[in-house]
Formats: C-alpha cells, sequence, structure tokens
C-alpha cells in the first residue's frame, strides 16, 4: 500500500512511502515518522493510493503513530485555509504539527486533570442575562451556528457564555475560548475558575513547550475541556469540538501578519462550520462584516444592554482643544476631574495610543527628521526622562541606537525637538501636575519583566494606584472597579488615518476605552480631546448611537465598493533591490492583467513603508466581487506566482493594514 504523505516544509510536493508491516490498516490523517533526505521528519498520511507510476525505490514509513490522527475536520479546514488564502498546505499543516510531542516519552501522557469537574456557578445573574444564557442552550450542539453576542461594555458577557461552554464540556465536547492577548488569558481562566469550578487550560506561544504538548495531546485524543488561547490555539487538532468562543472579535490582533497571514476569526468561523458545532462572536462593538452578516441573517444575535451591579454607561464629552491654551496635552476640564477623583480615592485612566516619548525627532535648525536607516520610517524617541539611558528605537525593525542631542544632517549640538506626544511625555507632565500621586504606565514597553504586569494590575484593581496612563493595552477585557474617569487623548491620529477601516477602529477604540469607566455602582465619565468635534463618529460615539453609525459606515463602504461589500487582495513584492522589486511587480501585474481582464487590480505602486528591514516593497491591490465564480480561479493563479531567490512575496487576502 502506498501512502501519499505531506510533509511541514515549504513546498507544493507530497511524497511517498510505503506502509510498513506493523499497521495493516492505515488511515488518512494518521500522523506518521519518514526518512526524508537524510532526516527523520514528521509528516501526515494524505492520501492512500494502491499503486503509483514511480521508477526510484519507495522508502517504509518508519513509524506510525496509531493514536493520533488528524481529523477528517481538521484536514479539511487546512485544505481550505490554504485555497482561501493562497497559502502551500505543507505550511499551514507547520502550524497544526507545532504541538506535537517531541520525545516518545511525551507520547504517554495521561489526561490532563481538572478539566471536567464543576461546581455550581455562584453568580447573580440579571433577567437579561439569564434570557441571553436561555438563548444559548437552544442552539443546537452538534449543529453549525454563528451567535453575535453583543453587549455593552461591563455586561457581563463572559459569565453568559460561560454557561454554554459548561454544557457543551458536560456534554463530552471540546471548548475553545479565543481571546485576543496573551495578557488576558490568565484573567480569563481566573474568573473561570473562581465562578464556575473548572480550572481551564491555557495556551500560547509564551507557555512551556512542555505543557502545550501536553494540550496538544489531550485534545487530539478527544478528552473533553476548555481551552483558553490567542490565536495559535486555533492550530490545535481537535478530535471532538462542541463549541468556539471568539472573545473581543473584533480586534485586528486576530489577524496574523507573519508567516502565513491569516485572519483567524474568520478561520475559527471555518472550523466550526466543518466540525459541525456553534460558535458565539462576543464583543461590545462588533466588527463591521460579523454586523452585516447578522443584517443579512446569516448570524443570529443576543443583545445585552445593561451593566452588571446596575451601573450604567459614563457620560462622554467631547473636549475642542482648539479652545485650550497654554500647550497642555491635559485639558483644563480633565484636569479639574482628576483633582476631583484624588479627593474622592477614584481612579482616571488616561488612554494615549502611542508608545514612547515622541514619535519622531527634528532638528529645529535644518529640518531632518531621524530616520531608521534600514526602514523609511522615523525613530520613535524612548526613556526621555533619563537623559543618560534615552534611545530611539525603530518600532517596525527594533534596530535600536542611544539618543544623542545632535543633528546627523547639520551637526548642530542640542537643536533637536519632539514633535507629538506619546505615553512617556504624558507621564511626564502628569507627574509634574500631580507629583505626589500614585501614577502607573500600562504600555508593552513597561511591562515585560515577567510578573510585572500581574503586580501592576492587582495594585489597580485593589486602588492603590491614582492615575493610569495606558496604551490600547488598557482598552481590552480588563475590569478595574475604581476607575471613574477616563481621558482620550489623542484619538484625532486615529480618526484622519489613510487607512479606510480608521472610523471603525476609532468608533470601537472610544467605545471600549470609555467601558473601563464607572463599573461599579457610581456615574463614570469620559473626555475625548479633539480638535475636530464635529466629526460625525466622534458626535456619534458621543451620544452612544452604535446602530446609527453602523448604518453610517455600511453606507459609506458600499458607496465606495470597499469591505464588506467586496473582497480585497493585496500582493507584496519585496526585494533588497528597489529596481528587482519594482520590475517583478510590474511583472506580476501585466500577468493578471492578461489572464483577467475585468477585474479591478490597482498598482504596482510603492507601499506606504517603502523600505522595511532593507528591503524594498511594491504592493498591488485586488478589488474583488463577493462571491463571485471567479474568485477561486484567482486565487489559484495568484498562488502559481513564484518567488526568486532574492524576490520575496506575500499575498494578504483581506487585508487589515496598508502598510
Amino acid at each position: 500500500m502506498i501512502l501519499e504523505i505531506l510533509l511541514p516544509i515549504s513546498t507544493d510536493k507530497r511524497f511517498f512511502y510505503k506502509s510498513n508491516k506493523k499497521v495493516s490498516n492505515p488511515k488518512i490523517g494518521n500522523i506518521v515518522k519518514v526518512e526524508f533526505g537524510r532526516k527523520i521528519s514528521v509528516g501526515v498520511v494524505w492520501k492512500i493510493v494502491q499503486k503509483v507510476n514511480f521508477t526510484k525505490p519507495i522508502k517504509e514509513i518508519e513509524e506510525f503513530y496509531e493514536d493520533l490522527i488528524l481529523s477528517t475536520e481538521t484536514i479539511k479546514s487546512i485544505k481550505f485555509l490554504s485555497e482561501y488564502t493562497c497559502n502551500k498546505e505543507s505550511n499551514i499543516l507547520k502550524f497544526f504539527l507545532s504541538g506535537l510531542p517531541t520525545s516518545s516519552k511525551n507520547l504517554c501522557l495521561k489526561k490532563i486533570e481538572n478539566c471536567d469537574s464543576f461546581q455550581k456557578p455562584k453568580l447573580e445573574l440579571t433577567i437579561e442575562q439569564e434570557k441571553a444564557i436561555q438563548d444559548l442552550y437552544s442552539l443546537d450542539k452538534k449543529k453549525f451556528d454563528v451567535l453575535v453576542l453583543d453587549g455593552i461594555t461591563g455586561s457581563g458577557k463572559t459569565r453568559v457564555y460561560m454557561h454554554k461552554v459548561i454544557e457543551s464540556i458536560k456534554d463530552g465536547f471540546q471548548s475553545l475560548i479565543l481571546v485576543p492577548e496573551i495578557i488576558l488569558t490568565e484573567q480569563w481562566v481566573k474568573e473561570i475558575e473562581k465562578d464556575f469550578g473548572i480550572k481551564a487550560l491555557v495556551y500560547h506561544s509564551s507557555i512551556k513547550k512542555s505543557v502545550r504538548e501536553k494540550i496538544w495531546l489531550n485534545m487530539n485524543l478527544g478528552y473533553p475541556g476548555i481551552v483558553v488561547g490567542t490565536r495559535s490555539s486555533l492550530c490545535i487538532p481537535f478530535k471532538n469540538l462542541g463549541l468556539i468562543v471568539v472573545d473581543e472579535e473584533h480586534d485586528q490582533s486576530y489577524k496574523q501578519q507573519d508567516k502565513i497571514i491569516v485572519n483567524f476569526r474568520d478561520f475559527a468561523i471555518v472550523r466550526s462550520k466543518n466540525s459541525s458545532c456553534p460558535i458565539i462572536l462576543s464583543s461590545a462593538t462588533p466588527s463591521l462584516e460579523t454586523f452585516l452578516n447578522y443584517l443579512k441573517k446569516k448570524y443570529k444575535k443576543i443583545n445585552l444592554t445593561q451593566r452588571v451591579n446596575e451601573s450604567s454607561l459614563p457620560h462622554i464629552s467631547l473636549i475642542d482643544m482648539k479652545l485650550e491654551k497654554g500647550g497642555t496635552f491635559i485639558s483644563k476640564k480633565l484636569e479639574s476631574k482628576i483633582i476631583e477623583n484624588l479627593k474622592s480615592n477614584f481612579q482616571t485612566l488616561l488612554f494615549i495610543n502611542k508608545r514612547g516619548y515622541a514619535p519622531f525627532v527634528m532638528c529645529k535648525n535644518c529640518g531632518n527628521t531621524r530616520m531608521c536607516p534600514n526602514c523609511n520610517f522615523p525613530y520613535v524617541l524612548h526613556n526621555f526622562s533619563n537623559k543618560k539611558k534615552s534611545f530611539l528605537l525603530c518600532h517596525l525593525c527594533n534596530l535600536r541606537e542611544s539618543f544623542v542631542n545632535r543633528c546627523n544632517s547639520c551637526l548642530k549640538n542640542d537643536c533637536m525637538k519632539f514633535p507629538g506626544i506619546g505615553i512617556e511625555k504624558i507621564f511626564e507632565e502628569v507627574k509634574k501636575k500631580f507629583s505626589t500621586s500614585k501614577i502607573v504606565l500600562l504600555s508593552s514597553d513597561f511591562v515585560k519583566r515577567k510578573g510585572e504586569l500581574k503586580r501592576i494590575l492587582k495594585e489597580i484593581i485593589h486602588n492603590k494606584v491614582n492615575i493610569i496612563i495606558g496604551t490600547q493595552l488598557v482598552s481590552k477585557g480588563h475590569n478595574f472597579p475604581h476607575i471613574k474617569t477616563v481621558g482620550i487623548l489623542n484619538i484625532d491620529n486615529l480618526l484622519n488615518d489613510f487607512d479606510f477601516r480608521s472610523y471603525e477602529k476609532t468608533f470601537q477604540q472610544i467605545t471600549q476605552v470609555s467601558g473601563r469607566a464607572g463599573r461599579k455602582k457610581f456615574k463614570g465619565d469620559v473626555f475625548i480631546q479633539t480638535h475636530q468635534p464635529n466629526h460625525p463618529v466622534l458626535m456619534m460615539a458621543n451620544e452612544n448611537k452604535k446602530s446609527k453609525y453602523y448604518e453610517w459606515e455600511l453606507a459609506n463602504r458600499k458607496n465606495n465598493f470597499q469591505p464588506p461589500f467586496c473582497n480585497m487582495v493585496s500582493i507584496i513584492i519585496e526585494s533588497v533591490f528597489e529596481k528587482e522589486a519594482q520590475f517583478f511587480s510590474q511583472k506580476i501585474f501585466s500577468s493578471i492583467r492578461n489572464k483577467f481582464k475585468n477585474i479591478s487590480i490597482l498598482g504596482p505602486v510603492p507601499a506606504i513603508i517603502f523600505k522595511r528591514n532593507n528591503r524594498f516593497r511594491y504592493r498591488i491591490l485586488l478589488k474583488l466581487i463577493k462571491n463571485n465564480s471567479k474568485q477561486n480561479e484567482i486565487k489559484k493563479f495568484i498562488s502559481t506566482i513564484l518567488p526568486t531567490s532574492s524576490i520575496k512575496i506575500y499575498i494578504d487576502v483581506d487585508p487589515i493594514s496598508f502598510l
């Protein structure tokens, strides 16, 4: 018997091997060890054939892992993802085998304890939550359904969908809860254990390899359990999926931008469909794609309109920064509210989505801006308050150099100025104004040490902090009970971004960050500082008119033939040689144009970040009619475009970034 084996290497080829005599009945999906070249490699039986027209000697399978099989659902999902994203099946298989135990000893791991023990939830539920839970119970456990859990911030979405998760586990199924960030997994797991007495399994890239292997093995063998993880957990080869939950489904962290470019929120829906199980998309601000699918009745929806603890949504005020004087970054109204909170022992959160001290440094003498030599992107100034240790950092390639106040162009000393604001500059101003207050910074640059984030969050929850200054790290899923006031300081940057999704991102960010305020039985307030107080997006966010915003945004997208009313495919061509990248991109453009006459194809043009990591970049963008019969044909043709030794090609289906 001849077996066609798919190996996790970057090739479109599959390789033939003979079944060894010890295994009489090999199956498609069997994980095997084979000799490939001079090394032993792990692969998967992809096809079984009786004979092949092959003149060279065919090697025998080295070893069968008879109990380890990729299910029909897993194989079907890998094949779909390959076709949809124009990636090789072998490259996607590599992700699915990344948790496979490498040691034979680890293949003998026993069932993980405590993942199927429960206690009766000790939760006080609102009438609205109880109704939502009953609606979830009505979902067929072995039928594909997409349900949108659309609940305002603080409405208790987690405790609602957890009842459905527990039901699934009790019935012997496996459940996966996807979260957008590693830092959120611990909070989710603690909440689940406290409320339901079940220990969920945490799976992401930062946990020990031995732990990942144990979870991978348990799920592949079909043991019931709850996995809470980031996007990599979706590549566990589950054997018996009964439910998937995508928490904060709108979050762009679900889109992987390196290696293979995949939207894991969308892939979760594919796995749910192939597993014939329901999926819950949970968010206070559903993505526009999700909202449109609900309007088209493809998805069902449950609304949670009330906060727990009988608290109401915060009052939002727009502050016109054009009227502020003195060059301060904190408006007078916000400053007075901070003073009031300090007297009343409430917390204030200041949100600014810019790392570092200043987004660029410029010579006030000649106007030269310090640029990263590897990328056509300005250096960001960090740690400026500590003059001896301040440095310049490229946020694209992470190149770092010490900061010296000297212009490399005109050679003048002490001539650099620092336009724009970053989180460190805000910290500097707030520290001057409120020198006796306890202030913490919540940014990825300041919570790198193990346990640092955990310590800061604990201090915030126990009200040992007066003022929190944070980047988007603070906007995702945290429950800070003592925050009364939120100040959003730089929303104009996002609002005026070149991305056609900038309005959607702005509305989502305002709603999510605002939701940190007033979580207990007191009225919260939010101050949005802007130079555009009459902008329709800000006005709709200010008035909490979510449905009106979605209708307005969908109308704009439809008029402009933009997603979700079309599909986009972005092709990025990179080379260390500018002319070569330009020539190759023109060649690709011409081949697509000659093959498909009536599609919208833009480019080739230099990418917005034209040089990155010393490679020059050109971009081609295809706009395709949704559900068009030619889509698969176009994608199949694109996937046949082969790079050269000096050219890299990245295919991004449904891009969310245009840098």
